[in-house]
């Protein structure tokens, strides 16, 4: 069995050698939202994404790619207030998420330039703040430090694979709030539309 897993080992090790792996950056733009059974009211906001990845080759047309990205995310949403008396004020605000973005993706590229992919992303949550009315608070407390999702993406890639262009759907699979002694954690998910730009370097 050692002989096996040793033998495993050193063909997984020879493929990874032989792998081509090529580093570029990215960038684009983020229409976030909310969504799920108490997001309701929310609307986009939109907001921006950059960082790098790497594309390792696999076989033909086949590749893994994993980045490291910022990405701005958040919604719109409508706040209640106290006013004279009874009076119930509503302001629009602005929640502003902001993650550091781990997407590990699993491409196809037609030798066209179409490709699509597909993978999760683990995210961690840098800074959460409600902004309304001139003010500002920091609600990063009120939320989860991770955020995990499932990515949706399709693109073209022009000059040699060097640039290309993609649009992506991030689909939210955990509660972004977190639980509180009144009760779980509201059923909100982030929803993310991206589109950018890559170069590979």
């Amino acid at each position: 069995m050692q002989k096996i897993l040793l033998i495993a080992v050193c063909v997984g090790l020879s493929c990874f050698s032989r792998a081509q792996i090529k580093f570029g950056v990215k960038g684009g733009v983020n229409f976030s939202n909310v969504g799920g059974k108490d997001a309701a009211g929310a609307s986009s906001l939109i907001g921006f994404y950059g960082g790098i990845q790497a594309n390792i080759a696999l076989v033909e047309g086949f590749s893994v790619q994993p980045e490291l990205l910022y990405s701005a995310q958040g919604s719109k949403v409508e706040v209640e207030s106290s006013g004279d008396g009874d009076e119930i004020l509503r302001t629009k605000a602005k929640i502003h998420l902001n993650y550091l973005s781990l997407p590990v993706l699993a491409q196809y590229r037609h030798a066209s330039g179409v490709f699509v992919q597909t993978g999760p992303q683990l995210s961690y949550l840098l800074s959460a703040r409600l902004k309304a009315a001139g003010g500002s608070l920091d609600m990063k407390d009120d939320f989860k430090k991770t955020d995990l999702s499932w990515v949706l993406g399709v693109g073209y890639a022009i000059a040699d694979g060097k640039i290309g262009f993609n649009v992506r759907y991030n689909f939210g699979l955990t509660k972004l709030g977190k639980a509180t002694e009144e009760g779980p954690a509201a059923r909100v998910y982030g929803r993310v539309l991206q589109t950018g730009i890559y170069y590979t370097l």
